[in-house]
């Protein structure tokens, strides 16, 4: 949507690397055994950024004492797949609070097998903050307020479709290290906003609004598969890529698509071009973040610094993405 830009004061500038940043970036959470003789297994349990808020996407590092087999979490009722790198002492999760949880403490329960069989067990309490989100109005055409019968319909065939898309599964991450922003030019301050369209409906806003011009190159944030590639009524031309591990990234109101479903793309792969389709009031492009259903703050999740993985690194020497020839939708 065409609004005043602001410019994001609150990028955290986290250092490498991660198992030893400074305690501004990420504090350490040593765990300690509740009986003298007991073991838990886990050393340390640390996150980023460390002041969490409504919306906030985060890296959950855990630090044992020796090598598990595998590690998994709950937290705010959502289940964590844990991920190790080059050590296998230290296991990360990428996860998020969505932007309508309730600001509070919740247990970070974690489980890990670790070698001959031995469970060991951890908790700690992650503090959520209310988020200052924005309220705003906007005039959109009424067909997007009030759809029509042939409206109605293909909104009917597009919750089929994103909920298809969302349903992939990649057990493994696809991604590797920071996302990157999917094109230049200052976002607005438009996560977690409440509109109201033309003075009648109210709409929540799950994602971060790019006001650049039409035409403009919109590259893949991180390396995952395309899971959705059309056009949808509210979102227009949009694009769906799933990072693995319930990791989703979203491009709207695209006026050129330039990938398919299936595709594999690279961190900075051409997804198409920014264009005004769907429900906008001017041309812009729409960069959301969603993680095991909830929406994060896509400008948060830039923000973090995150650990290469080996095996996706060597992937993103391939071609950016694996379609020979542009498609147009």
């Amino acid at each position: 949507m065409k609004r005043s830009v602001l410019t994001l004061a609150a990028i955290i500038l986290l250092a490498t690397p991660l198992v030893a940043r400074s305690a501004s970036a990420q504090t350490r959470h040593p765990v300690r055994a509740t009986h003298p003789a007991a073991e838990t297994g886990v050393k340390n349990i640390f996150w980023q950024p460390n002041d969490l808020k409504q919306g906030s996407p985060t890296l959950i590092t855990v630090e044992f004492d020796r090598a598990p087999t595998h590690v998994s979490a709950t937290w705010i009722g959502k289940t964590l797949s844990f991920f190790k790198t080059d050590n296998p002492k230290v296991w990360y999760a990428l996860a998020g609070d969505d932007l309508e949880t309730q600001p509070g403490s919740y247990d970070l329960a974690i489980t890990a097998t670790l070698t001959g069989g031995h469970i060991a067990r951890s908790t700690k309490k992650i503090d959520i903050a209310a988020a200052n989100f924005l309220t705003g109005s906007v005039d959109v055409p009424e067909n997007f307020v009030e759809p029509d019968a042939a409206g109605l319909k293909q909104i009917a065939s597009d919750n089929i479709a994103k909920a298809h898309a969302y349903a992939h599964v990649s057990l493994t991450p696809q991604w590797s290290g920071n996302f990157k922003q999917p094109v230049i030019g200052k976002s607005t301050p438009s996560f977690g906003e409440s509109r109201i369209l033309n003075e009648e409906k109210e709409s929540l806003h799950r994602g971060t609004d790019y006001p650049v011009n039409e035409g403009s190159l919109v590259e893949a944030s991180n390396s995952g598969t395309v899971v959705l590639a059309k056009d949808l009524f509210y979102e227009g031309g949009c694009v769906i890529i799933d990072h693995g591990q319930k990791l989703f990234t979203i491009y709207m109101h695209l006026s050129k698509i330039e990938v398919a479903v299936g595709d594999k793309v690279q961190k900075g792969s051409h997804l198409g071009l920014s264009g005004k389709t769907g429900r906008v009031t001017g041309p812009h492009m729409h960069f959301g973040v969603r993680w095991n259903g909830a929406y994060l703050d896509s400008v948060q999740l830039l923000a973090l610094t995150l650990p290469p993985i080996p095996a996706n690194e060597r992937e993103a020497k391939l071609p950016l993405h694996t379609t020979p020839t542009a498609r147009r939708r």
